[in-house]
């Protein structure tokens, strides 16, 4: 039975998050090359807007349901673990699939420095795109095979040239999404100098920029809460569910975060709900800005 909201506003709100998360299922699929299109300017894309507007949750459902190959990269990854991750899923990617790379909150990976700026141009170059990690790989051949990670062993050495102590990963076969919560066209968000190298990258994505009011963040949460479950093995009931997003709704302003709520946060308030159900609405205060 489909949750009904006291308030015409919220049941508005509702409606129109529908439409904006299709919207951005539109997005992902083209990104992720599901919509099968006759031409592609770009196999890449970028996704940036602030946290709360469904880059990831959207992103990774989509691709999910699609049952399409892919894998992450996460923030704190280090060149090694991200070079081992892309080794061995493309060493055992199916020859009539693309792998889909999906780079979350990439702020800092990607668009840290222009060190590391650089490396992902060549990893998402038009001609022979690649990832190379020209280091002595002996120390990480070690810890693998302590690990019992003979299989990702095997993945690098695939990769490299006869002589070489580094890695080379041909990337012709990879589709980058790119999330991030920097604006990469607004120049104040970055330093003089990496903006102007952000300029020439973004030549080569198709760049989305996501932007959201408050209410239509709410409405996208709403949507997806109201056909989903925060957790695969308790249900939420329709009442829980209706009392997460009207106190929401009357608290958005007092959120501790500056950009609202998020799916994430929106998973935690149901966490506390399902393990504290004597005093969720205590922990749930705790997360509101104090007023002196």
């Amino acid at each position: 039975m489909a949750i009904k909201f006291n308030s015409g506003l919220q049941t508005g709100y509702l409606k129109h998050g529908k439409i904006r998360n299709d919207q951005l299922k539109e997005i992902v699929k083209d990104a992720t090359g599901i919509n099968n299109l006759l031409v592609e300017a770009t196999r890449h894309t970028i996704i940036s807007g602030a946290p709360g507007v469904g880059k990831t949750y959207t992103t990774l459902d989509e691709i999910d349901n699609s049952g399409i190959s892919y894998t992450t990269i996460t923030p704190g990854m280090s060149d090694i673990a991200i070079t081992v991750n892309l080794a061995y899923r493309l060493y055992n990617l199916p020859e009539d699939e693309d792998l889909i790379c999906v780079v979350d909150d990439a702020d800092d990976v990607v668009f840290g420095n222009i060190t590391a700026l650089n490396k992902w141009k060549l990893a998402t170059s038009d001609v022979e795109p690649r990832w190379p990690h020209e280091v002595d790989f002996s120390g990480t051949f070690t810890k693998l095979k302590k690990q019992g990670k003979t299989a990702e062993i095997e993945a690098l050495k695939s990769f490299q040239d006869p002589g070489s102590i580094g890695v080379s990963i041909d990337l012709d076969r990879v589709r980058f999404i790119i999330l991030c919560n920097t604006d990469l066209e607004d120049a104040k968000q970055l330093s003089a100098r990496l903006f102007k190298s952000v300029e020439a990258v973004l030549d080569r994505f198709r760049y989305e920029t996501l932007t959201m009011p408050w209410a239509e963040k709410w409405g996208w949460l709403a949507h997806i809460l109201t056909t989903t479950q925060p957790f695969d093995n308790i249900a939420l009931t329709d009442s829980q569910k209706k009392e997460i997003l009207v106190w929401l709704y009357a608290n958005w302003d007092n959120i501790k975060s500056n950009s609202g709520a998020s799916y994430r946060y929106v998973r935690k308030m149901a966490a506390d709900m399902i393990n504290y159900p004597n005093d969720y609405l205590d922990r749930w205060a705790r997360g509101l800005k104090q007023h002196g």
